[in-house]
């Protein structure tokens, strides 16, 4: 693995397991000693940069975040790109959602200080969302968004369903690109926008490296462009059969036992 300088991984199924847990001293470790061999560690991730930052409290080494699927990307906490909604596209898609799609258990658009909620979801519990308000008309809302996410969680949507669905928001609206984020989820992202490209734009314009020099981690649909194009991508064992296609390399254990830091100590620190 000495061609390769970056690993990108991805939170929820990859690092974290069902629970939404991980071992937080076992992956300090690793980190710093990825960090002493010259290695980028990078957190690719659908979560918004609040939610990333509220995860990784307890890891200080870990700097470089593509977040919202590649919509925003912060280094050291500055954040350096940025991809968002326009209203009209929001008012847009809002409205197919409502008038074309079963009702979701929630529905919450990720903003660039906190994750604001549609007003009709406020007695659901939303314990991975660290800071989050209420809306009840987009004309209350006063930040950028960078997604807008759908779910049907309590109703375990089929993900057949969920893909369905997820293709007719692509048809109906050229602005976005809608995608499957995993748990019974979708993330309307602006047009264009995907792991992949925010990766390439961190590490090629701000760390001196290209994509063929990464080794990405990733467990579903929404990690497909990251593990296509980067140097090499490795999808883990519980991964969805659609990234399992187009991966690499398959971890030998899944994201409730240890798969991610397993494979990364075996690859690069044995």
């Amino acid at each position: 693995m000495n061609k390769y300088g970056f690993i990108a991984v991805d939170i929820d199924g990859t690092l974290l397991d069902d629970n939404d847990h991980f071992d937080i001293k076992r992956f300090n470790k690793d980190i710093a000693l990825l960090q002493q061999a010259g290695y980028h560690f990078i957190i690719a991730s659908g979560n918004s940069y609040d939610a990333l930052t509220t995860i990784f409290r307890p890891c200080p080494l870990v700097k470089e975040f593509v977040a919202e699927n590649g919509g925003r990307i912060v280094i050291d906490q500055k954040s350096i790109y940025n991809r968002t909604h326009s209203k009209k596209t929001l008012h847009q898609v809002l409205s197919f959602i409502n008038e074309k799609l079963p009702k979701p258990d929630i529905l919450s658009l990720s903003g660039e200080s906190q994750t604001i909620i549609a007003n009709q979801y406020r007695d659901v519990p939303v314990p991975y969302y660290p800071h989050h308000t209420y809306f009840t008309s987009l004309e209350e809302i006063n930040e950028p968004i960078y997604n807008l996410n759908v779910g049907w969680a309590k109703q375990k949507m089929p993900q057949e369903a969920i893909q369905d669905y997820v293709q007719q928001l692509n048809r109906y609206c050229s602005a976005i690109q809608a995608t499957y984020s995993g748990a019974y989820g979708i993330d309307i992202l602006p047009a264009g926008v995907n792991k992949a490209r925010g990766l390439k734009e961190l590490v090629e314009k701000y760390l001196n490296g290209t994509l063929a020099q990464v080794v990405a981690f990733g467990d579903t649909s929404n990690d497909i462009e990251m593990l296509t194009e980067a140097g090499c991508g490795i999808a883990m064992k519980n991964a969805t059969s659609d990234l399992l296609k187009v991966a690499d390399k398959v971890t030998v254990n899944d994201n409730n036992h240890d798969g991610l830091l397993t494979e990364i100590e075996q690859l690069f620190l044995s």
